[in-house]
């Protein structure tokens, strides 16, 4: 299942999740073999991990289900470095709080994702609350 978010099949994830009848708000249980600080140690939700390898098309596919948009997408977003599943959590207005967004910049610059930083400090900041 999570070669399936990994490489976005969502065909055959459909058919997966079908056949095996597994709820579309299921949690993936840790593993001892993951290696991403944000993953070790946590049971993080199918959205949530399409969001986190930028799997737009069964990030969409969850979304479109009525999976919760819970806030934490924000950061798995920012890691999978899609542009398109960012924006869809602007356009549903998910929860994106003043901690959140400082927190999402942090990512962003931790990750590299230079053109996440720049948007979400020029969108969500302005110069007097800039201070992280």
């Amino acid at each position: 299942l999570c070669e399936l978010i990994r490489d976005d099949s969502i065909d055959d994830f459909i058919i997966y999740i079908n056949k095996n009848n597994i709820p579309l708000n299921t949690k993936i249980n840790y593993s001892i073999f993951e290696t991403n600080p944000l993953l070790i140690g946590k049971n993080i939700s199918l959205i949530e991990y399409a969001a986190f390898f930028g799997s737009f098309q069964i990030f969409q596919y969850l979304r479109l289900n009525s999976v919760a948009l819970v806030s934490t997408l924000w950061i798995y977003a920012i890691h999978g470095k899609n542009p398109e599943i960012f924006h869809l959590l602007e356009e549903d207005h998910v929860t994106l709080d003043l901690e959140m967004k400082k927190n999402c910049l942090k990512e962003s610059i931790k990750c590299h994702h230079n053109e996440f930083a720049e948007y979400i400090q020029n969108t969500f900041f302005d110069h007097i609350n800039m201070i992280i």
